[in-house]
């Protein structure tokens, strides 16, 4: 039996470190948002020959249990009490390592296909094994608009709006690991998260409120990529130009989220950055109204 599900992506419209715990794990204050597109396809085949593979369109990720959605598949099996005969394939649309959360969309959609397949665990039980095989997985559980806390497993999930501004996603066509991205984290960026800026940011996305949106977009980790890789620096500056209100690191990056104004703006904005980035492995993705 075969059977394929989509998998979408997500970016951080805030994200704060607010601690280091002595395991090397980061304690966050991160609002995540759920998009549908970019996505990647995963196709699983539940009657496949004995054991779990994984295979992708990208031959440079990780194959079968090195590979999370195998690691993911691999944790329910065990879980579960199933001798696996399980064959994924992902065909790839979201950008890896890009701080668009690709890897752990995969793997969290592994799990509810899974679930939906055999029913065999529960929400509970489900929970644990997305947060033991990656941080973001358990989002892409039940993703949507959802505040995160603690090393991301505490979550709070808030109505989607009604519409998205109109914004960019620029993949520049290089990677960025989440384990470089917060090792070269200035130690004094960790401090407390602002007060009341959970309201605030669901107030502005619910209100379609760009302005607003653009002041209190923020991300603790970008610094350091804005330093390290001149690139990112000459995308902030042409979208700035180009009439971006808020030019932001998504997650660990390496992707850049550009707030507009209107969808004209960000249509001009898309055509110079895609001049600009003359490289086939680079993507620019247009969303919101």
């Amino acid at each position: 039996m075969i059977k394929t599900s989509r998998s979408g992506c997500k970016i951080n419209w805030y994200l704060k470190v607010t601690g280091k715990r002595e395991n090397g794990y980061h304690d966050i204050v991160t609002l995540f948002q759920y998009l549908e597109t970019p996505s990647d396809t995963v196709e699983f085949d539940f009657a496949a020959a004995p054991g779990i593979k994984v295979s992708c369109d990208d031959p440079s990720l990780p194959q079968d249990l090195d590979n999370l959605a195998g690691k993911a598949a691999q944790s329910y099996a065990l879980a579960a009490g199933i001798s696996p005969c399980w064959r994924i394939f992902i065909k790839k649309e979201i950008p890896s390592a890009a701080g668009l959360g690709g890897g752990s969309a995969d793997a969290g959609t592994v799990l509810r296909m899974l679930e939906e397949q055999y029913g065999l665990l529960g929400k509970e039980k489900l929970l644990e094994i997305a947060a033991k095989t990656g941080a973001d997985v358990p989002f892409f559980l039940s993703p949507g608009l959802v505040l995160a806390e603690g090393i991301g497993e505490k979550m709070t999930a808030f109505p989607l709006p009604e519409k998205l501004p109109p914004f960019l996603i620029i993949f520049p066509g290089f990677p960025v690991s989440a384990r470089w991205a917060y090792c070269n984290m200035a130690k004094e960026r960790i401090t407390p998260a602002q007060e009341n800026i959970a309201k605030e940011l669901l107030s502005a996305l619910q209100g379609n409120e760009i302005s607003a949106l653009a002041k209190l977009m923020h991300n603790d980790l970008e610094y350091a990529l804005f330093d390290k890789f001149p690139l990112l620096e000459v995308l902030r500056q042409d979208l700035t130009l180009s009439g971006a209100l808020r030019v932001m690191v998504s997650g660990s990056g390496s992707s850049i989220i550009a707030l507009f104004p209107d969808k004209e703006a960000r249509q001009q904005a898309a055509e110079k950055i895609k001049e600009l980035l003359d490289d086939p492995v680079s993507a620019v993705f247009e969303l919101g109204e």
